[in-house]
């Protein structure tokens, strides 16, 4: 896998050097199509769209451990598929998409997984320069954590930069998302501490706060957006005209038209029109094909692809005296509650202000990032 050239030489708008800032965590598990790399590759290609520097940046693929189903035989010849992996489990799942995502795995499928590792390493130590998988190192885990912990791991034994992008395996970038800038803006405002670089389910997160919780709440929410100055960026790339939304290529006109049809639905919604009240009495900042990109706040923390503060989810998300992530769960499922609790107790404001998390959109309709579906990716002649 190589990028095109052109892709290769485009130049970051910030000044500052992203690679010492970011590091980029990817988190990994079994998936039927192991042992192939596919799944990974693909989302791997796109990273291009998050800027030259994101591709310098230290890459860390954090492979998850899983345990055997009960039932399925060892290999005892010798190989490393047994590996890494703890003793037999007896719970069953109703299918083996959920078996995976609970880390249970058959011989057959921990065997796949193990030959997964071994090509995946291969990729990375062979990359060069012009490779997505350019300075990734593997990193696995001998026992199933789940997402939470694993990424745990990850924090504390793999990183030593301010800032993180965590993406999953099956997460995408769909076109030209601004990294750098996100960057910037948590530089200069400590406050910011979680940006979530949107998808499909919360594109219009302005209408989710708004139909559960009152005009009180949704009035105060409001004001709590931001628009930072290093989020106005030029070059007619972002917004509703803006040739990162409008240059997406399709694999189907089915998809085209899905696009198509999300776009004049968020023309209507309160996402779209907040912001449009907002352009209308600052046009002088959206001359010179200038587009002013916001961070709405958000009471749920998403684990789709975000950017955050190591030192927050090191020292503050993982502390344990607060227990707010579980072993063998994933961090949104009881952070988020959390969240909601501190709102709660504190008002919208302050409860919010200790997580510091916010949505990114440019109020083109069109999402930042897609998913690939890890748990049904390929077909059985892309297994192998």
């Amino acid at each position: 896998m190589h990028l095109p050239v052109e892709q290769l030489e485009k130049t970051g708008r910030p000044p500052h050097h992203l690679p010492d800032l970011l590091t980029v965590i990817v988190t990994t598990s079994p998936v039927r199509s192991n042992p192939s790399t596919a799944l990974l590759e693909q989302t791997f290609s796109t990273f291009f769209h998050a800027g030259k520097g994101f591709l310098e940046c230290p890459k860390v693929v954090i492979c998850d451990g899983c345990r055997i189903l009960e039932g399925e035989e060892k290999k005892d010849d010798g190989e490393e598929s047994g590996a890494g992996c703890p003793p037999k489990v007896t719970r069953k799942y109703s299918n083996i998409k959920q078996n995976l995502r609970n880390g249970i795995a058959s011989t057959d499928q921990a065997s796949n997984y193990t030959e997964f590792k071994r090509r995946l390493r291969e990729i990375c130590c062979e990359a060069d320069v012009s490779s997505p998988f350019f300075n990734t190192s593997v990193v696995e885990l001998e026992e199933r954590q789940g997402y939470g912990f694993a990424l745990r791991h990850a924090l504390r034994h793999c990183v030593s930069t301010p800032y993180v992008c965590v993406i999953q395996h099956d997460r995408t970038f769909m076109r030209e998302t601004p990294i750098d800038e996100v960057i910037q803006v948590m530089l200069s405002n400590p406050g910011v501490k979680y940006v979530g670089i949107n998808q499909k389910s919360n594109l219009n997160y302005v209408d989710i706060f708004s139909g559960k919780y009152g005009r009180r709440a949704v009035e105060e929410y409001k004001s709590m957006i931001l628009r930072p100055p290093q989020l106005n960026i030029g070059g007619g790339i972002y917004g509703p005209s803006g040739t990162s939304a409008n240059g997406i290529e399709f694999d189907t006109e089915k998809r085209r038209q899905n696009v198509r049809s999300q776009r004049e639905t968020y023309k209507g919604t309160h996402q779209f029109l907040t912001q449009e009240e907002w352009v209308k009495s600052n046009l002088h900042l959206q001359a010179d094909g200038r587009h002013q990109l916001s961070l709405s706040p958000t009471i749920f923390w998403y684990d789709n692809t975000h950017v955050v503060s190591t030192s927050h989810y090191r020292d503050f998300i993982f502390d344990p005296q607060y227990k707010m992530v579980a072993r063998g769960g994933f961090v949104e499922d009881k952070l988020s509650p959390a969240i909601v609790r501190s709102c709660e107790r504190l008002g919208l404001r302050d409860g919010h202000a200790k997580f510091g998390c916010y949505i990114l959109d440019d109020h083109s309709g069109v999402t930042f990032t897609g998913h690939l579906d890890g748990g049904s990716f390929g077909s059985r002649s892309e297994h192998t």
